[in-house]
């Protein structure tokens, strides 16, 4: 008998499959949660030991002699105010609204609360974020402006830190976080919303061709936030970039556009497994298969940690690894104001 190919040409939605019987002898989800086990460990620890310290918990200097201009600075105030609310959106409607039903009108409900697959990539995206202490682990290539509301940062509780490079400079507490959560899970909502239109203008194209559209909307969307951001806020920027893939290179708002290629590939890979996960039966996304090898008691907990170890794999290795390794064979150095630059080593 001639095996059965799927048409790539059938629409991506909707779409439902015979299983093999395979599911339950899938290890996808065992080892995707020890990795997530594994890097939350990372990141609580980090977090102990850098709250706990005497050094690098506190702000960092804002150093002399650049003073922030008052309507730039107002600007970034705007810039971590809204990305608080879109932080707080995001939780309220994929946390929070799922897994207390009632909360949508606040009076009791039979329905039953369930933690959802984007509920679980917001958690993914905040547990990734211990990953923004790598970005200057062995030089500094992204720069941090010391007027954000900041503590400082867990960088140097971490491995791989070059403590021949400062820890000192001011990861933003109010408009970071947020960047992990949006640019993951917010991009692949977005994503998934883009599809049916997009199929219905475009009937002849392929599922490649309708990734390949969203991938570059993407990459538009974080090349348009992140330069708006850059230059109203100068809430951070690209201190050391790769010189032939950079634009404006040598100016203090220079920007590497490989920058917005990670982010539109990594909002491209959420989408795809939410898609994955809508195409589903049993509605799992690719990364939580197998889960139901583990007692029932801890399919949930196994299906989280799943999640965060796609996430957070997800955000290494299409991101902070490359973006690193171009940042430190770079050779275009931005002239930055002294309030962006770190203080001393400590």
């Amino acid at each position: 008998m001639s095996p059965v190919y799927h048409d790539e040409r059938q629409p991506l939605l909707g779409q439902r499959k015979e299983s093999l019987g395979l599911q339950g002898r899938d290890g996808t989800a065992t080892a995707l949660a020890a990795f997530g086990l594994a890097f939350t460990i990372m990141w609580i620890q980090a977090l102990i030991r850098w709250i706990a310290s005497p050094t690098e918990f506190l702000p960092a200097p804002i150093l002399g002699p650049d003073e922030i201009e008052t309507w730039r600075l107002v600007c970034l105030r705007i810039f971590e105010t809204l990305s608080v609310a879109v932080l707080l959106a995001h939780i309220w409607f994929c946390v929070l609204l799922p897994l207390f039903p009632y909360l949508r009108r606040f009076r009791r409900t039979d329905e039953v609360g369930y933690f959802s697959l984007d509920g679980r990539h917001v958690v993914g995206g905040l547990v990734a974020l211990c990953a923004d202490g790598f970005l200057n682990c062995q030089q500094y290539i992204f720069m941090w402006n010391a007027h954000s509301v900041n503590r400082g940062v867990w960088a140097k509780f971490l491995p791989f830190h070059n403590h021949a490079s400062s820890s000192r400079y001011a990861e933003s507490l109010l408009w970071g976080p947020p960047m992990y959560v949006y640019f993951c899970a917010g991009f692949g909502i977005l994503g998934c919303k883009m599809v049916e239109p997009i199929r219905r203008r475009f009937p002849w194209l392929t599922n490649a061709g309708i990734f390949g559209i969203i991938w570059a909307c993407e990459c538009l969307f974080d090349f348009v936030i992140e330069n708006l951001a850059i230059r109203l806020t100068h809430g951070y920027g690209y201190a050391k970039t790769y010189g032939p893939l950079t634009l404006w290179p040598g100016e203090v708002h220079q920007f590497p556009i490989y920058e917005s290629i990670f982010v539109g590939t990594l909002g491209t890979l959420f989408t795809a497994m939410r898609l994955k996960a809508y195409d589903n039966p049993d509605g799992l996304s690719p990364v939580e298969k197998g889960y139901d090898t583990w007692p029932q008691a801890l399919h949930n907990t196994v299906r989280t940690f799943a999640v965060i170890g796609f996430s957070s794999a997800a955000v290494v290795l299409f991101y902070h690894l490359p973006l690193n390794w171009l940042g430190v064979i770079g050779d275009s150095h931005a002239k930055y104001p002294s309030y962006m630059a770190p203080g001393p080593v400590e």
